[in-house]
């Protein structure tokens, strides 16, 4: 599936009224910025640029039925955790699962591309979403023990294996097998896992969310929510590392996931007068709005509320870093390439 993520940078930002104003939501966005982020060796030696488009998942998936809310919210945990930390650094395998009984019995598991070997954050961050996409597209028949390989230009650079958190249930014998895997068996990881606390949650950041009229369904909560911690990170990785977060707009269409012709669009902004910056801290940085972005599908779930967001406010040490929304983008007419 090809997903259409336009990305804009809005100056000035003129779309936060009041509660009480109408919302005058942006026109499809016309730059379609090719993002590249650094791509380093293990001494840290530039080697090339990673364009995200270039980025492949081979899926194979099991018989083995998984709690899709564990899967939905085990990937939004995986996403923030990864993306908060430096893209240009790489991680030994690693397992991702949530010290909650409600989404504990899924584990993701990230690996390098042969055993022993590292893979690289941005890799990570990008092929999660990219399981999530494959996942989503099909949601009846996907959420399953799955094993994901990721290539780079046809070159491997990973794989993302969704397994169960219970004890003895491995990820199942036969499964499918894809023209060009070399197995068809989905590898049994021997990762220990340890449970971890959401990475969402941070005593100094309070998220205020107002909802407004029209609802999503929970795939379209959660895949916005995945699209837009994949579009900070990358915005965050072409700029420098401490600088705030420049203000951005993303729409996204991804039939069947988004309703079709009916959109998703958001927009983010650094607010303050002036807009704070490093020198004023706190200030819009990427991993507060990254950790904001992760508390939206717990709140919507906790609170059974599936509603868009008419205005969402990010405050750090008692101080309002930013704002934006995500909402439902009418049109009669929608533009799909």
């Amino acid at each position: 599936m090809v997903v259409l993520a336009h990305v804009l940078y809005l100056l000035p930002f003129s779309l936060f009224q009041p509660l009480t104003s109408a919302i005058s939501l942006p026109p499809k966005p016309v730059i379609n910025t090719p993002f590249s982020i650094r791509d380093t060796n293990a001494n840290g030696t530039l080697l090339n640029a990673i364009d995200p488009t270039k980025l492949d998942v081979r899926p194979v998936y099991s018989d083995i039925k998984l709690p899709p809310t564990s899967i939905l919210m085990t990937a939004v945990d995986t996403m923030v955790k990864v993306a908060l930390e430096n893209w240009e650094g790489r991680m030994a395998s690693k397992v991702f699962v949530i010290d909650d009984p409600k989404y504990s019995q899924v584990q993701f598991v990230i690996r390098g591309p042969n055993p022993g070997a590292e893979i690289q954050n941005a890799y990570a961050v990008l092929g999660t979403f990219l399981v999530m996409n494959g996942i989503l597209s099909d949601p009846l028949t996907r959420f399953r023990a799955s094993f994901h390989r990721l290539y780079y230009s046809a070159q491997l650079v990973g794989s993302i294996e969704v397994r169960s958190s219970v004890a003895g249930s491995g990820p199942g014998p036969e499964v499918s097998k894809s023209p060009d895997d070399g197995d068809n068996e989905l590898p049994v990881g021997t990762n220990v896992a340890s449970l971890s606390a959401p990475a969402w949650q941070d005593p100094r950041l309070q998220v205020s969310i107002a909802r407004g009229p029209d609802t999503f369904t929970i795939y379209e909560t959660f895949y916005a929510t995945y699209t837009l911690i994949r579009q900070v990170a990358i915005n965050a990785a072409v700029q420098p590392r401490n600088a705030p977060l420049r203000d951005f707009s993303v729409t996204v269409d991804a039939p069947p996931i988004t309703a079709r012709n009916h959109p998703i669009a958001a927009s983010f902004r650094n607010v303050g007068n002036p807009p704070r910056t490093a020198k004023i801290p706190p200030h819009f940085q990427p991993k507060w709005l990254i950790k904001a972005l992760g508390q939206l599908p717990q709140r919507s779930l906790d609170s059974r509320n599936f509603n868009d967001v008419f205005h969402m406010g990010i405050t750090v040490d008692r101080v309002v870093i930013g704002e934006g929304y995500v909402v439902r983008k009418q049109s009669d007419a929608v533009e799909t390439s």
